[in-house]
């Protein structure tokens, strides 16, 4: 009689259970039988390399099986079609491996063990697999082994690095929407405790394998000494990349963020992405640890030097020549008025006419500080996301949609943040940008005519639920008479699978989150409104019509689309 070799199956050194599943000539060659060994079911399979044990229910959905198929030294698990060699568990078919267990056969018995791994043995089984599961864009596998690592201890931020890992230097320009969801996400996770940490968890990681699954990894460039604005500047990436890790490694890290910020206000960059990446690369940071830094701030570096720099094309030169004649350091200098009041502003930032930058300056020198403005900012963006007309949203000739508005908000928050960690003037330009993109949200009420503001009157309800269902009107309701506390509702209402695409879900994250911090920030509660609206109304999921529509246009036109 062969015995299954003991070396393919944990080691000891943990809680073990050995039980006698029955005699030899119970288990004719080719059979399969379920025996239970202390709390675990056990599939006893005997072929012609011996007798073999692995756990009975399959690592997919739990199907047993002992009720599958088997050929030869392969398992089938007939359910999905999940195939497991019987001698080590390993999944040959299928996403993860089943576990295996040792098998002794004694004077005519077969006695089987069951080793219970301790957590730091578990992590070591599920790493791997949790890396397989990424790799592969194995949502149901990444959510199993997810679980199960922080069963034995791990924490969210480690179970997310192995994303952020796999993922950033395979997103093609360097860190987007993938990675900013991921880190709001990990935010939320780290925030609660037990089983609710899953779901935020698993929709990050979910996004990075996603967008990366099938990518080779990016050459990481050697550390250089040099300046990071310049290589930016002249588009150097190789230059940026190397500096950026030269600077994780040798740099403080506070002046590290600062010369990043500088870089990405140096230039209104991709709809304002720019800033926004910027922030949730160094949140992240603050997450995961410095050590992190050196990839991290690589791939930043990457992205910040490819991103689109709006401000150089023609509808921001007005703009750009206004900000280019500020002196920002007087700016960045006026004292803050703690009496300064204006009531008018946000009016103002809703002028569809013309970019307020005069406004946000004349503020600024009264002594409204960048904060109040960027409450401006928010507040304005978020009363245009209220009064969008979703009629405008099914038009697939139209270009713009409100999916662009939730980047006025978002970037609103970015520039928040980079004023709070590093107030100069590179981020009172960056607040100028802000103020421009606020005004260029206005696109669809300059095309389509302004809504009146919604009028909203309280009454309580599940807010997750009326927007799961749709109904905006009981949404935006029932977030009133929450007010602030509306917030972990609307989170879990983001991340309910409600969008077709994966850039919808993202956004859906990102504008929640900016939202609820925005709403901290100026004290209202139209940050909320807005975001509840976005998650409860009809959006545009997928966006194929449309980029074929623009695309016969142009090819039988020549000419470009309308902005």
């Amino acid at each position: 009689m062969t015995v299954a070799p003991e070396t393919n199956c944990p080691d000891p050194g943990a809680r073990s259970t050995t039980v006698v599943v029955g005699a030899v000539d119970d288990f004719a060659e080719g059979e399969m039988k379920m025996a239970k060994v202390g709390e675990r079911r056990v599939a006893v399979i005997r072929t012609a390399s011996g007798i073999h044990a692995i756990d009975n229910a399959c690592p997919h959905q739990g199907y047993g099986l002992v009720t599958g198929a088997l050929d030869g030294e392969l398992v089938t698990c007939q359910w999905h079609n999940w195939k497991f060699r019987v001698d080590t568990g390993e999944c040959v078919m299928g996403e993860e491996g089943v576990p295996c267990h040792a098998v002794k056969v004694e004077n005519g018995e077969v006695w089987v063990t069951v080793i219970e791994p301790t957590p730091d043995e578990e992590r070591e089984r599920l790493w791997p697999s949790l890396q397989r599961g990424v790799e592969g864009n194995y949502v149901g596998q990444v959510a199993r082994d997810s679980i199960r690592l922080m069963a034995s201890d791990a924490t969210p931020e480690a179970i997310a690095w192995v994303g952020f890992e796999h993922a950033l230097p395979r997103e093609e320009w360097g860190p987007g929407h993938a990675m900013a969801t991921a880190v709001d996400c990990l935010a939320w996770a780290v925030e609660r405790d037990g089983d609710e940490r899953v779901l935020p968890l698993v929709q990050g990681l979910a996004g990075l394998a996603e967008l990366t699954r099938g990518r080779p990894a990016r050459l990481r460039r050697d550390p250089q000494i040099g300046d990071l604005i310049a290589a930016v500047e002249r588009e150097d990436h190789n230059a940026a990349m190397g500096i950026a890790r030269y600077l994780a490694a040798e740099a403080d890290p506070a002046e590290v963020r600062e010369l990043f910020i500088e870089a990405a206000s140096m230039h209104h960059l991709s709809y304002g992405h720019g800033i926004i990446y910027t922030q949730k690369a160094f949140e992240l940071l603050d997450l995961v640890g410095w050590d992190k830094a050196d990839l991290i701030l690589h791939e930043l570096a990457l992205a910040t030097t490819w991103g689109t720099r709006e401000d150089t094309l023609p509808y921001m030169r007005k703009t750009v020549a206004e900000v280019e004649a500020l002196d920002l350091a007087a700016l960045a200098a006026v004292p803050v008025d703690p009496e300064w009041d204006d009531p008018g502003l946000v009016d103002e930032m809703l002028d569809i006419e013309r970019a307020p930058i005069a406004a946000a300056v004349a503020a600024l020198e009264a002594g409204a500080g960048v904060e109040r403005l960027l409450d401006a900012v928010a507040l304005a963006v978020s009363r245009r996301l209220l009064r969008y007309d979703l009629d405008i949203e099914f038009d697939v000739d139209e270009s713009f949609g409100w999916l662009d508005i939730t980047h006025g908000l978002t970037t609103a928050r970015a520039a928040r943040w980079a004023w709070r960690v590093y107030p100069s003037p590179a981020t009172v330009r960056q607040t100028l940008w802000a103020v421009w993109l606020c005004h260029d949200t206005s696109r669809g009420e300059q095309r389509h005519g302004i809504r009146p503001d919604p009028e909203i009157v309280g009454a309580e309800g599940d807010i997750a639920d009326l927007i799961r269902r749709g109904d905006v009107e009981g949404a935006l309701a029932a977030i009133r008479a929450a007010g602030f506390d509306a917030g972990p509702s609307m989170i879990e209402a983001s991340l309910a699978d409600s969008a077709g695409s994966f850039i919808v879900t993202a956004h859906l994250i990102k504008l929640t989150k900016a939202a609820i911090e925005e709403a901290e920030a100026t004290g209202s509660d139209l940050p909320l409104l807005a975001a509840g609206r976005y998650l409860a109304a009809p959006r545009l999921e997928r966006f194929v019509s449309g980029a074929v529509n623009e695309s016969l246009a142009f090819v039988n036109t020549g000419r470009p689309p309308t902005r």
